[in-house]
């Protein structure tokens, strides 16, 4: 009898065989809508690859949302308004091969529904399209009345698409808000008009809603108005359930971070530690060692190796 030994001989190397990220069950529309009917918090947190998806998969994370601050969180881009369809889609496809059972919601970025409802609804086909695990749609949504986006989410749930919407500050609108700033905190017609928009939102048929950068006693009014989970961001404790994003909350990145964010690891000193420590070890030969990062051939083999090298010069 024949004994077969899978040992990992290089840094890249498949995995023992286990359950394709597809076979998991994943939590769906329902578990969301049960979780906050029963009073649990929700968890939901950005991922942008396979890596950072396992991480928030094996965190148990109710909900990942692909999220379009991919383009300065991992691409350098100064704005989500420069990133493509066709770039985000690399992204969502990516998140999707992670194993585990959280609820995933994806962006639209900007420019991938803005040009005519017909397009909007095909982009949106593309990217539910990428894999099965892809089950819901989150679209900014601003305040005015006739708001384009309100069209759009209204046909799209008319599809029997899932849609998160997201209101308050919107990084796609940032230019016509003023810059990065808190919402509803000025004047009472601007509190107002969030809570409009919520109620009209939740009529039309959002499942859930994204509230960002609201104050918290504000956020805390309009979710008790609503019968659907509301997700805050910068939006206090009153809400449903809290979302942030993976690279602020573990510190992947240099820079500033919102005021709303609380790191709780710093993983870019402990990165660029490493891997100082790895260019030390190449630099002064001390990496790899003979024996503990090698491989052994037989004196045999090695031998008749040598002779026949020996030979040819």
């Amino acid at each position: 009898m024949f004994r077969l030994i899978s040992r990992r001989c290089y840094s890249v190397h498949g995995a023992p065989a286990k359950a394709s990220a597809s076979a998991v069950r994943q939590l769906t529309v329902k578990d969301i809508i049960d979780k906050y009917h029963n009073g649990s918090p929700i968890s939901m947190v950005t991922a942008y690859d396979y890596i950072t998806a396992s991480w928030a998969q094996k965190a148990n994370a109710d909900m990942i949302l692909v999220g379009d601050s991919v383009a300065m969180c991992s691409l350098g881009y100064e704005s989500t308004t420069q990133l493509s369809l066709e770039e985000f889609k690399y992204h969502v496809a990516s998140v999707c091969r992670a194993p585990g059972n959280a609820f995933v919601v994806v962006d639209m970025p900007f420019g991938s529904f803005e040009k005519s409802i017909p397009s909007g609804i095909e982009n949106a086909f593309q990217l539910l399209h990428l894999n099965p695990r892809v089950q819901a749609v989150k679209v900014e949504c601003g305040l005015a009345k006739n708001d384009y986006s309100l069209d759009y989410m209204r046909e799209l749930i008319r599809r029997g698409i899932p849609v998160v919407g997201h209101i308050g500050l919107t990084p796609q609108r940032v230019h016509s808000l003023g810059g990065y700033k808190v919402q509803g905190n000025q004047q009472t017609a601007d509190a107002i008009a969030l809570y409009d928009v919520s109620q009209r939102l939740q009529e039309m048929g959002c499942f859930a809603l994204v509230l960002e950068c609201i104050p918290h006693k504000i956020t805390s009014v309009i979710s008790k108005k609503l019968q659907i989970p509301t997700i805050g961001i910068g939006a206090g404790p009153g809400t449903s359930g809290q979302v942030l994003v993976q690279s602020d909350l573990l510190g992947m990145l240099t820079g500033h971070v919102p005021k709303f964010v609380k790191t709780y690891a710093n993983l870019q000193i402990d990165a660029v530690s490493a891997l100082n420590q790895y260019v030390k070890e190449v630099q002064d030969k001390s990496f790899p060692k003979v024996g503990e990062h090698t491989f052994r051939v037989s004196d045999e083999v090695y031998q008749d190796f040598v002779s026949k090298v020996d030979k040819d010069t």
